[in-house]
């Protein structure tokens, strides 16, 4: 899906601006606009980066370590700007390239997986998220041991997917070993904890306990 962004110039602000970058993320009154915003656009000019990956493979080869990052990078932009399809093909080649050069079990495959599996929950492909996610967890505990941020964050994942199947039970239990981590890693004020206290708020919504997701809410403020 691709979003239709008001037409108001990236550098200079006035609307109206009819000169859109081939990326279509951002507009222009003119070509100096464009030229003044260059520095900053380039880095997250989706165009610009494809032409970079593309150097990139003829200098390495399709199946480089570095081909795959720019190709995860690519998936992320696309993310960012809601261009789904985009952003899952960038980031299933990022994944393919990482799983060549590192194998199953390397924390960048992992890193792969649990931004693929954002892009698929917000695909609407909530199973196929949840799979994935599952593998990242797997990774994540053997990478980086039963008890990390990196365990945590997985758990909190594959929870999202669950409540998004309706399966409230299985989602809250996911939570909660997720917010006992954090808790236990950094102590109750931190922001991963609050924003897990959220999540587990908006499952007993769901569940129409509605007292208990207000103390939730509370808790996490």
């Amino acid at each position: 899906m691709e979003v239709n962004k008001p037409k108001v110039c990236g550098a200079c602000g006035r609307d109206g601006a009819p000169l859109k970058c081939p990326c279509k993320s951002e507009m222009y009154c003119n070509e100096e606009c464009q030229r003044q915003k260059w520095g900053e656009h380039r880095p997250k000019c989706t165009v610009h980066l494809k032409k970079k990956l593309e150097k990139e493979r003829a200098r390495v080869g399709r199946d480089d370590k570095a081909v795959g990052f720019a190709a995860g990078e690519l998936g992320v932009l696309f993310r960012d700007q809601d261009r789904l399809d985009e952003a899952a093909e960038w980031m299933e080649e990022a994944l393919r390239i990482f799983r060549v050069v590192h194998g199953e079990s390397h924390w960048d495959v992992a890193i792969a997986l649990g931004d693929l599996g954002d892009i698929y929950r917000r695909q609407g492909k909530v199973e196929e998220a949840l799979a994935t996610h599952k593998q990242e967890l797997r990774i994540a505990r053997r990478v980086h041991g039963n008890e990390s941020k990196e365990v945590a964050d997985a758990l909190n994942s594959v929870a999202l997917c669950l409540k998004e199947q309706g399966l409230y039970d299985r989602a809250m239990k996911k939570y909660e070993e997720a917010h006992e981590m954090f808790r236990s890693l950094f102590g109750e004020d931190h922001e991963k904890v609050a924003m897990v206290l959220g999540n587990m708020a908006t499952v007993l919504d769901k569940q129409d306990k509605d007292a208990e997701a207000l103390a939730m809410e509370e808790k996490a403020l």
